[in-house]
Order: structure tokens, then sequence, then C-alpha cells
């Protein structure tokens, strides 16, 4: 079995030997010999690309890609995997917030179970968990993690890690386009599509100890809801044209309250002064256009799918 592992790197010159020598302690105390170690330099502006080309000089199994200029983690990933050629292709990010040993663990569960398309590592499933994380990052990923429960089908509990193992069969059968963050969710809509099994596996995130995070609050966010509301439209128009009709509908009650049972005075409240017909009206007919855009937005994810699979049978065809 021969094994692939793609690490990402943007302006990571100070963790280069760091990381090569922390995965390859790690694979060499399972005695994972068959192996490739592929970085994949995503148009660092420092020393990396230099150091990882002088590093991969003195080291067989290292292969170091990339190109000039920054384009994302998915155009490094996507990179990565045209280039790997193991049985089972790994993913982790640089500077290691993950500990090598998830590596293994992942190889472990894939080779163990023969079911299984491809692991993910999760810091928010039962008995993961994470050390020292800042406060805010921490909140926004675990809450936006939760919030991608409702966009898979089976729920999974950490979507955007990068942390992952795939079998080459599988990764290689995607056709994937997206060249920033949300190339993690794509994977997962993908691969959920043609019916591949996923399991997700325990592990531990750690705060990063050295360089610099490149996380980017407001691109990766727009992208992430983004994607939710491609991947779930009915699920959020569907719940806001709902609320929308039920105020109109008690709306509409206040207004027949206000008629025949309440009191004179209490047209002057605030609420009596608030609720008309045209406030019933606009309501609820604002509810059920939002309701029955929600309609639409699930034929278009549901066509969108069909597409999905349309594209992998062209690619395959062009293959053969």
């Amino acid at each position: 079995m021969k094994l692939s592992v793609i690490a990402p790197m943007y302006n990571e010159a100070e963790n280069i030997e760091r990381t090569y020598n922390r995965i390859s302690e790690e694979l060499d105390k399972h005695h994972f010999k068959n192996r490739e170690l592929i970085f994949v330099n995503d148009g660092s502006t420092d020393q990396t690309w230099e150091k990882a080309n002088t590093l991969a000089n003195q080291k067989k199994d290292l292969t170091v890609l990339g190109y000039s200029f920054n384009q994302g983690r998915g155009k490094a990933l996507r990179t990565g995997f045209d280039y790997a050629d193991g049985d089972i292709i790994l993913t982790t990010d640089f500077d290691l917030s993950y500990a090598p040993s998830h590596l293994s663990q992942m190889i472990v569960t894939l080779d163990q179970n023969p079911e299984i398309d491809m692991v993910l590592t999760s810091c928010y499933m039962p008995g993961g968990k994470t050390v020292n994380v800042p406060k805010v990052r921490l909140w926004l990923s675990k809450y936006g993690n939760y919030l991608f429960r409702f966009a898979f089908n089976p729920p999974i509990y950490t979507s955007t890690c990068v942390v992952r193992g795939y079998r080459k069969k599988v990764i290689k059968d995607l056709v994937l386009e997206s060249d920033r963050k949300e190339i993690h969710l794509e994977i997962l809509s993908k691969a959920l599509t043609y019916g591949y099994k996923i399991k997700e596996i325990p592990g531990t995130l750690e705060k990063r100890s050295y360089g610099k995070s490149s996380f980017k609050f407001r691109a990766t966010s727009l992208s992430h809801l983004l994607f939710f509301i491609h991947e779930r439209p009915f699920l959020l128009f569907g719940l806001l044209g709902t609320i929308l009709l039920v105020l109109g509908i008690l709306s509409g009650g206040v207004i027949i309250y206000s008629r025949f049972l309440a009191s004179p005075a209490f047209t002057e409240t605030f609420i009596g002064k608030l609720v008309s017909p045209n406030f019933v009206i606009i309501l609820s007919l604002s509810g059920l256009q939002i309701i029955g855009l929600g309609f639409l937005g699930l034929q278009n994810t549901l066509l969108k799918k069909e597409l999905f699979k349309v594209q992998r049978q062209l690619a395959r065809a062009n293959k053969d």
C-alpha cells in the first residue's frame, strides 16, 4: 500500500523541516515506508519555496509543487491530488495543528474498514477536543460546523477540517473546482452525491505553535455561508418564510381580538397601532413568496447534483 501525504503551504518557511520531520517520524514509527510527501507552495512571499526545494533535494520521498501567486487552499489541494499516486491520499495542515498521529489513525481506519471511502478527523465529535485555540476563532469554527450539520445527510460534525484520508479511486473520481477553503465542503457534497461512505474519527486541534495563520475571516465566512445556502436552500428560506407566515397569522388574530374583544384603549397601544390589515397581508404574502423561493432553490440543488453525476461521467469518458 502506497501513501501520499499532501500539505499545502503559504509563508511557512520556518516550518519546512519541522513539518517534514514530524510527519516522517510518525510514518516511520508505524513502518509506512512506501510513501510520498507532497508539499504544495501556494504562492508564498517568503523563503518557503527555496527552503522546501532545498529539503526536497535531500529527501527522496519529498516532492515540492507550487506556483507564483497565492490562489487558495483549494487550488493547492487540487494540485496535490492531481500529482498524488498513493493508494491512500492524506491531507494535513502544514503547521500540524492536528498532530501527525492523526495520519496514522486515518490510515489504519481505511485499512481496517474497506467499506469506508474517506475519513475525516473531527475535534467537535464525541471524543474530540480543542487545546488553547483562541476563543473567537474557536467559537466561529465550532458554530459554523454546527450549522453545516444541517447541510449534509448523514450529519457531519466537522466539515471544514483539512485533515482527511481518501482512497485514491474516490478523490480522483471527484471533479473538483474550488480554489479556496470551500473545497472541503465541495468534496463532501460531491462524495455524498456519488454515494461514497464517510467516517469521522475524533481528533485534537491545538493552537498553532509556529508561524502565522493565513485564515481570512470575511472571505471564508462568506464563501461558506453561500455554500450552505446552495446546499440547503429550503432549510433557510423555508424557515424564514414560515416565521413570516406565522407572524402574519398571529397579526390577523390580533386584529380580530382588537375589533371584537379588546377595549377601545387597546387600539392606542404600540401593537394596536402596528397591526393592520395591510400589515397582515404583507407578512403573509412575503412568507409564502419566500417559502416558494425555497422550493425553487431545492429544485435547483437537486438539478445541480444530477449535473455533478453527468460531469463525473464525462470526466470518466475523457480519461478512457
